[in-house]
């Protein structure tokens, strides 16, 4: 064996158990994977969701969960989406030099109005609603498994149980209008539905997705 070839060899074992001590450490080093609603034969279910997509300017996206169809509504320097309200109407919050509130009908992209940006709800940090505002959902990571569940005590379904590394989470879930299904976005930006009656596998809708505010 040549010099070089020894020299590879000795590389070639530092790397493994490099890799060997990461996956000790960290864990599971994957996120999990999940069937496709659309292509996979998931249930049709009719929502529309209002997120963001970064870029040169940041974007307001609706999606029609349903089809799997979206169409950009609203761009600007610096923007979010902040609540649906009763007409149907998209509160987005831009800032293109000042702050403002712009009401939007989300089929179209028209401005239908305008509000104070202190007139809707007040950030968490200020006594407005969690990150989480579905408190009939809770999420919990431990011995490499993360769980979203259903209900309280004794009543609580498991209804998300997967094995993943230890920087993956449900960072935002609610549950739908109908109450079948929870919605959620994991650290990986996907959105998911899954049954609440814990009966069924989690379901990825889309991609890329950021900050969901669901309808």
């Amino acid at each position: 064996m040549t010099r070089e070839s020894r020299l590879w060899l000795a590389a070639a074992g530092v790397v493994a158990v490099v890799v060997a001590a990461a996956v000790l450490l960290f864990g599971y080093n994957r996120p999990p994977e999940f069937a496709n609603i659309y292509t996979d034969g998931g249930p049709t279910i009719s929502a529309t969701v209002a997120y963001l997509e970064y870029g040169s300017e940041d974007c307001v996206w609706i999606l029609d969960v349903a089809t799997g169809e979206s169409h950009e509504l609203y761009c600007d320097h610096w923007v979010w989406p902040e609540h649906w309200d009763e007409d149907g109407n998209l509160w987005v919050h831009g800032g293109n030099g000042h702050e403002q509130i712009w009401i939007l009908d989300p089929a179209t992209g028209e401005i239908v109005g305008s509000a104070d940006p202190w007139e809707g709800p007040p950030p968490h940090d200020e006594g407005g609603p969690p990150p989480h505002e579905e408190a009939a959902l809770r999420s919990r990571s431990a011995d490499g498994r993360v769980t979203l569940t259903h209900g309280t005590g004794a009543d609580a379904t498991t209804i998300i149980d997967v094995e993943a590394p230890r920087n993956y989470a449900f960072y935002s879930y609610g549950v739908t209008a109908d109450g079948d299904y929870a919605w959620v976005c994991d650290s990986e930006d996907r959105l998911l539905v899954v049954a609440l009656d814990g009966e069924s596998e989690p379901w990825l809708v889309a991609a890329g997705i950021s900050d969901p505010i669901w309808k």
